[in-house]
């Protein structure tokens, strides 16, 4: 008689976690685009929080495949060499949910180190809300409507809401959720870190067809969805700044268009918004806005006041 063993639901969910966050690391450490042999793969592997003995040949052809299957992400080997490598890192680079699992997979590598060495690292605080991260996800996944309580900064309330949760979106290194009124009235923004009590309804609804996570926040900045039409605008970015913004855009679709000895002119396509604004007044005297005239003039105001 054939004996079949079952394991314990959440013991199958830890294994499989377990396979994945170690093939997350492998992709994660090719990625920063060396090749590397397996011995060179588990030197670094030795000192991960995932080092559960060495990486032997068949176990890392088997997350190979782990990986081809599930990301889509191909490790290939230079027979030249001996050295993996990944095959299509623009998959990687041109989608924003790897490079934000990567990122994170790469903090996480370095529990053990940070630990022993705590009093070298210092962080700001962790965002508060991400806690409601999982239970959004799942409410979404079974579609079905949640119940919160919201705090609004502007008329220092607390408000009961219910809500079809659309999609999350991250901005400044904080999270929001994108959620339809029962009405199918226009979606509200919602920032995690004033969310409390939430939970899961009964009431099932799915998201207005409409809604479209990847194409909401078109030509839009941060999480002002506006509806107003895009616009060409450049600005003139003096000094050292210029640097600063080529590191780190103000927007997707910046780009450098003309520069000269200390300044550089950027083009943007994109609807002003509240966040926007205020992301020029940052920079202050280091940026000017060249054009359109009515986005000049919005910045004078808000400068003067």
């Amino acid at each position: 008689m054939l004996a079949v063993t079952f394991l314990p639901l959440d013991l199958k969910k830890r294994k499989a976690m377990g396979k994945l966050e170690k093939c997350l690391y492998i992709v994660e450490l090719l990625s920063r685009g060396k090749p590397m042999s397996l011995r060179e793969i588990n030197e670094h592997w030795e000192y991960s929080s995932f080092y559960d003995g060495e990486l032997l040949p068949k176990s890392f052809g088997r997350y190979k495949e782990y990986v081809s299957a599930v990301f889509a992400i191909d490790i290939e080997c230079d027979k030249r060499t001996n050295k993996y490598y990944i095959a299509n890192p623009d998959y990687i680079e041109n989608n924003a949910l790897y490079k934000y699992l990567l990122s994170a997979f790469h903090v996480e590598a370095l529990v053990e180190l940070a630990m022993k060495h705590k009093d070298c690292v210092v962080l700001e605080n962790a965002p508060s809300g991400v806690e409601y991260l999982q239970l959004i996800l799942k409410a979404i996944d079974q579609g079905v409507v949640i119940e919160f309580d919201y705090y609004s900064f502007n008329k220092k309330t607390v408000t009961h809401q219910q809500r079809i949760p659309c999609f999350l979106k991250t901005w400044e290194q904080r999270w929001y959720l994108i959620a339809e009124p029962l009405s199918r009235k226009t979606p509200t923004v919602y920032a995690l870190e004033r969310i409390s009590n939430l939970r899961l309804s009964e009431e099932r609804a799915t998201p207005s067809p409409d809604i479209k996570p990847h194409t909401y926040f078109d030509a839009c900045f941060g999480v002002n969805h506006e509806v107003c039409p895009p616009q060409l605008i450049k600005l003139k970015v003096y000094g050292s700044q210029v640097d600063y913004i080529k590191a780190r855009p103000l927007h997707e679709s910046q780009q450098e268009i003309k520069k000269g000895e200390g300044w550089s002119i950027f083009s943007y396509w994109l609807r002003p918004s509240y966040n926007f604004y205020q992301a020029l007044l940052w920079h202050r005297e280091k940026v000017e806005v060249l054009e359109p005239e009515e986005v000049r003039k919005e910045v004078r105001r808000l400068w003067r006041k």
